[in-house]
C-alpha cells in the first residue's frame, strides 16, 4: 500500500510487514471525524486477513495524537431537533464499531502518543494492544466535565485499569501526564521524547516479528474471551484455537524449527 497524499486526513504507509496509520490534521489537533473513522476502518478491514501485515502503529502528525471527536458532529446533534437523540445514538454506535475494530484487529496494534490523547483519541489509544507515550503527553477523560458520559471508551479504559481505577478516572474527568498514565497502567511505557518513542516501537516490532502471525491473532482472541465466556465455554474455545494451531502450517513449522534448533519461517 502506497503512502497517501500529504493533504489526506489519514496517511497510511507499509514497510517490512508493518503498517503505520497517521492522523494528519495537526492544525485541528487530529480530530476523529467521520471521514477519518471511515478511512481508518477501511484500511483495517482491507488487511484483516492479511498475515503479511504483522502489526499496525497509530500516530498523530504534528506532535499531537488525537484531541478527540469531531465538534461538527456535536453541532449536528444539537441542531437535530426531534431527531437529535437518534443522531447521537448513531454517531455513538459508529464510534463503538470503530474502537471495537481496533481492539479486535488480528494484528498487534500500537499507539504512539505525543501531545494530547483526549476523549475519543484516548479511546482509540486504549483500544490498542500497547500504548507508548512521551512523559509529557497529556491524557484527559474530558466527557463528564462537559456534561457527557465517556460511553464508548469506558470498556477499554476499564480493561486497562480495572474497575475502581477506571471509575475514578472516568467519573472525575481526570487529566494525566504520560508519567502519571504509566504509573496507573493506562500506558505500557513512558519515554523521554519522539526518538525514544521510535526506539520503543522498534523493540515491540522486534518481539512481534518473532511470533507467528496466526498464533498472535488466536492468542488475542483467547485473551479477549477470558473476559466474557463462562469457564466451560472458555475451555472449549481455547482447545479449539489450540487444535487448529497445532495441526496448521504455523504449528507444524514452529515445532519442527524448535526440534531442528533453527528460526521458524516467520522470524526475521
Amino acid at each position: 500500500m502506497s503512502d497517501a497524499s500529504t493533504t489526506s486526513p489519514v496517511l497510511v504507509a507499509q514497510k517490512d510487514g508493518w503498517m503505520a496509520i497517521t492522523l494528519n490534521q495537526p492544525e485541528k489537533r487530529n480530530p476523529l471525524t467521520g471521514e477519518v473513522i471511515a478511512e481508518i476502518s477501511k484500511v483495517l478491514r482491507d488487511v484483516q486477513d492479511d498475515r503479511s501485515v504483522r502489526g499496525i502503529t497509530f500516530t498523530g502528525a504534528g506532535g499531537v495524537f488525537c484531541a478527540g471527536g469531531d465538534l461538527k458532529s456535536f453541532q449536528q446533534i444539537m441542531a437535530g431537533g426531534d431527531e437529535a437523540e437518534a443522531i447521537a445514538q448513531k454517531i455513538s454506535l459508529e464510534a463503538a464499531a470503530f474502537f471495537g475494530m481496533i481492539a479486535n484487529q488480528p494484528q498487534v496494534t500500537i499507539a504512539l502518543v505525543e501531545g494530547a490523547a483526549m476523549a475519543g483519541g484516548l479511546g482509540m489509544a486504549s483500544a490498542c494492544d500497547f500504548v507508548v507515550a512521551t512523559q509529557d503527553a497529556k491524557f484527559a477523560f474530558t466527557e463528564t466535565r462537559i456534561g457527557l458520559p465517556p460511553a464508548q471508551i469506558a470498556q477499554y479504559v476499564t480493561k486497562r485499569l480495572g474497575y475502581q481505577k477506571a471509575k475514578k478516572m472516568l467519573v472525575l474527568g481526570s487529566k494525566l501526564t504520560g508519567v502519571e498514565a504509566f504509573d496507573i497502567g493506562l500506558v505500557d511505557e513512558a519515554v523521554a521524547d519522539q526518538a525514544a518513542l521510535e526506539t520503543a516501537e522498534a523493540d515491540l516490532k522486534k518481539q512481534v516479528l518473532a511470533c507467528a502471525p496466526d498464533a498472535v491473532a488466536a492468542t488475542k482472541r483467547v485473551v479477549e474471551e477470558t473476559l466474557f465466556l463462562e469457564q466451560e465455554e472458555l475451555r472449549q474455545s481455547a482447545a479449539a484455537h489450540f487444535a487448529r494451531a497445532i495441526v496448521g502450517e504455523e504449528g507444524q513449522e514452529g515445532v519442527k524449527s524448535f526440534l531442528q534448533k533453527r528460526k521458524p519461517s516467520w522470524a526475521p
